[in-house]
C-alpha cells in the first residue's frame, strides 16, 4: 500500500496513520507530497501490538492517547487505535493513592472486566467491599445488578487493565450507565449525550464538572453533599 501524505504532517498523526492502515496492509510505503512525492525504501508497517507496563517508551501514536483521568496524577492510556477495530475496547488507568476509577456504576450495553496488573486496593461490588491485588482479574456482565468500582485506598498505586466488551459492533452504540452512588443516570451514545438524575434532568457539563465530587440526587431533582469512596472532595452547596 502507497500513501500519499501533506509534507507538513507531524510525526505523530504520521505514526497513528501508520497504525490505522497497518490493519488493512502488511508492506506501507509513504509519499510526502511537496518532496516530489518520493516513496519511502522502508516498509513502514506498524505491528498490533502495546506494552501494558511500559509507560515512556511509546511512538507518537501511543503518546497521544494518554491523558489524565483527575487532578490527582492518575492517568489513562487507551489502547484501541493500535489494536484494531472490533467490539473490545481496552484501556490502562493507572489509579494513584486515594484515587478511583470511575464512579459505582453499571452498563447496558457491555460487559467489562478488569486485570489488576500492579497494586492492591478496594473493589466495591454493589456496595460490597472487597480487598484487590495485583494477578486479580474482575468480570461485570451487563445489567444494573453489577455495579463496580474500583479505588486504591491502600497507600500505592492501581495498575488496571480495562477491557469493555460491546454486545454489538455498531457504530455507537447505546449504553445506559446507572451511578447508584449518586442516584444518576448516564446515556452515552450517538443522540444520547446526556446525564438524566432519577428524579430530574442535568446538562453533561454540568455533569462533566462535578463527576469527581461526592453528592447524591434528591427526589426533588435537588442534591445533597454526600462523602463518597474515591471521590477527590465533597460537593459543596
Amino acid at each position: 500500500m502507497s500513501v500519499t501524505i501533506p509534507s507538513s504532517l507531524e510525526q505523530n498523526s504520521i505514526d497513528f496513520l501508520l497504525r490505522l492502515v497497518s490493519f488493512w496492509s502488511d508492506d506501507i510505503r509513504i509519499k510526502k507530497r511537496g518532496e516530489g512525492e518520493k516513496t519511502s525504501d522502508n516498509n513502514l508497517w506498524k505491528k498490533p501490538i502495546v506494552n501494558v507496563f511500559d509507560d515512556e517508551a511509546l511512538d507518537g501514536s501511543e503518546r497521544a492517547q494518554k491523558h489524565e483521568l483527575d487532578n490527582m496524577g492518575s492517568m489513562e492510556r487507551n489502547l484501541m487505535p493500535m489494536l484494531g477495530p472490533g467490539r473490545a475496547f481496552y484501556s490502562v488507568q493507572i489509579i494513584e493513592k486515594g484515587a478511583s476509577t470511575a464512579r459505582l456504576h453499571s452498563h447496558s450495553a457491555l460487559d467489562e472486566y478488569y486485570l489488576i496488573l500492579e497494586g492492591q486496593g478496594t473493589l466495591r461490588f454493589n456496595g460490597v467491599a472487597i480487598e484487590v491485588k495485583r494477578g486479580d482479574l474482575i468480570g461485570k456482565p451487563s445489567g444494573p445488578d453489577a455495579s463496580t468500582h474500583l479505588i486504591a485506598d491502600k497507600g500505592e498505586k492501581l495498575r488496571i487493565l480495562d477491557m469493555e466488551i460491546w454486545h454489538e459492533r455498531a457504530h455507537f452504540p447505546k449504553d445506559l450507565i446507572s451511578d447508584p452512588d449518586f442516584n444518576e443516570i448516564i446515556l452515552r451514545g450517538q443522540g444520547w449525550d446526556a446525564v438524566i438524575p432519577t428524579e430530574a434532568l442535568m446538562s453533561s457539563e454540568d455533569a462533566g464538572e462535578h463527576y469527581l465530587e461526592g453528592y447524591k440526587r434528591t427526589k426533588d431533582g435537588g442534591w445533597v453533599p454526600s462523602r463518597i469512596p474515591g471521590t477527590k472532595k465533597v460537593r459543596e452547596k
